[in-house]
């Protein structure tokens, strides 16, 4: 029985198995035909997105094709109406060239009849010209015939000039021989007059163009060389002498006058200089407050002084420098050419304010002293000019739009066509 059974149980595993394979073959097969399919799936598929994307790039050619195809309608209907305007505009020159055709017309019949009275008048008028022409030929011929009589008088003239010169040049010289010979003569006369006491009548008088004048001449050299050991006497000694000491007291006096307007003038000088020394103490002080106070509020911060650089021993107190130190917030004390070129900007804005508070000028230029300032410093360069406007008119040239915006009246310069410039003013307190 146990055998049986056991056999009998073998025979159902064995079917069992038997069943399981099939099974399992059943499987195989449809894991294979579920495999095929999946391949003609994926390749179905596959072959969809490729006719997808054919279909998308047909979609886009097509849309473009369309958008096109619009636009060149449009392009079409808006050249279809630029050729109606066209046609309206070249109907409309037609007949404004019709009328013109007809003016045209008129014009020339008129310009015949006008040509008709032109051409009598020109004839009237060749037979006038031909008229003057001989009347113009008979004054030249009168006139040539006038000219060769004048050149032959200005040819006889002309001879009778340098005659005439010839005979003015000998009477000039004639008269300079007659002057010198009377100067020389009046020389002889006042020398003898002067060195022998002979009057010009005695020397006529004993003239004796016979005597033998070697022996006179040599008494005569004898005579001067006595006179020469001699030597001069000055006879007029004490009249020099007086003229002299006159002229002495007088450049003593005069001298005297000088001296004492010379101490005057340096004690004038002396209260000048006390006097300027006062009054630059005074405004250096003034000056030197003002700018601390400007410096503070251009700088919202800080401090700035002048210094006064002493002069030399025994120089003129008036020649002292001064010297410029700033300290703008969170820097150290120093002198202002140290400082950036926006800090030196304001800085030196800060001493022209400060100046014009001390003294107000009737206006002042400013040529782009704002250029090297931010939005920031302009801002308060501005709050201190408006408050300056009170007592200085002020002309600042700009590029700033903040400092035009400022301003109360704006000038510029516009260039409305090529070469042509055109001044603009702008009033905008109106």
């Amino acid at each position: 029985m146990e055998a049986r059974q056991v056999a009998q149980e073998g025979a159902e595993t064995v079917a069992t198995l038997r069943q399981l394979e099939q099974r399992v073959a059943l499987a195989r097969e449809a894991e294979a035909t579920h495999e095929a399919q999946m391949a003609r799936l994926r390749e179905a598929i596959e072959a969809a997105q490729t006719r997808e994307t054919e279909l998308v790039a047909e979609t886009t050619g097509c849309r473009v094709n369309l958008a096109s195809t619009t636009e060149r309608v449009e392009a079409l209907g808006r050249e279809l109406t630029r050729i109606d305007d066209i046609e309206r505009d070249l109907t409309v020159r037609i007949d404004q060239a019709r009328q013109r055709q007809t003016q045209l017309a008129d014009r020339g019949a008129w310009l015949g009849e006008e040509r008709e009275r032109t051409d009598a008048s020109a004839r009237e008028v060749a037979v006038e010209r031909d008229r003057m022409d001989a009347e113009v030929r008979r004054a030249a011929e009168r006139h040539e015939e006038l000219a060769a009589e004048l050149r032959t008088i200005e040819v006889d003239q002309r001879a009778v000039d340098g005659e005439l010169g010839r005979l003015i040049a000998s009477i000039h010289e004639i008269d300079l021989r007659a002057t010198e010979c009377r100067v020389r003569r009046e020389e002889l006369e006042q020398e003898a007059w002067r060195a022998y006491g002979v009057a010009d009548a005695a020397l006529a008088a004993q003239h004796d163009p016979a005597r033998d004048l070697e022996t006179v001449r040599a008494r005569i050299v004898e005579l001067e060389e006595k006179l020469a050991a001699i030597g001069p006497v000055n006879l007029v000694a004490d009249d020099e002498y007086r003229e002299l000491d006159e002229r002495l007291g007088f450049l003593q006096t005069q001298h005297d006058d000088l001296v004492a307007s010379i101490k005057d003038l340096e004690k004038a000088l002396r209260g000048m200089t006390r006097s300027a020394q006062e009054r630059f103490a005074l405004a250096f002080q003034d000056i030197n407050r003002h700018f601390g106070e400007l410096f503070e509020r251009l700088f919202e911060g800080g401090r700035a002084e002048l210094r006064l650089v002493e002069a030399e021993e025994g120089g003129d107190p008036l020649d002292t420098g001064v010297e410029l130190m700033a300290q703008p917030r969170g820097k150290r004390l120093q002198s202002v050419t140290l400082l950036s070129g926006g800090e030196r900007a304001l800085t030196g804005l800060a001493l022209l304010f400060a100046i014009f508070y001390f003294r107000p000028s009737p206006f002042c230029v400013l040529d782009e002293v704002d250029a090297p300032l931010d939005d920031a410093n302009i801002h308060r360069f501005l709050r201190v000019l408006r408050e300056l406007t009170s007592r200085t008119q002020f002309l600042v040239i700009t590029h700033n739009r903040k400092t035009m915006e400022a301003a109360d009246i704006l000038y510029g310069v516009t260039m409305e066509e090529p070469g042509l410039s055109k001044l603009v003013s702008v009033n905008l307190n109106a």
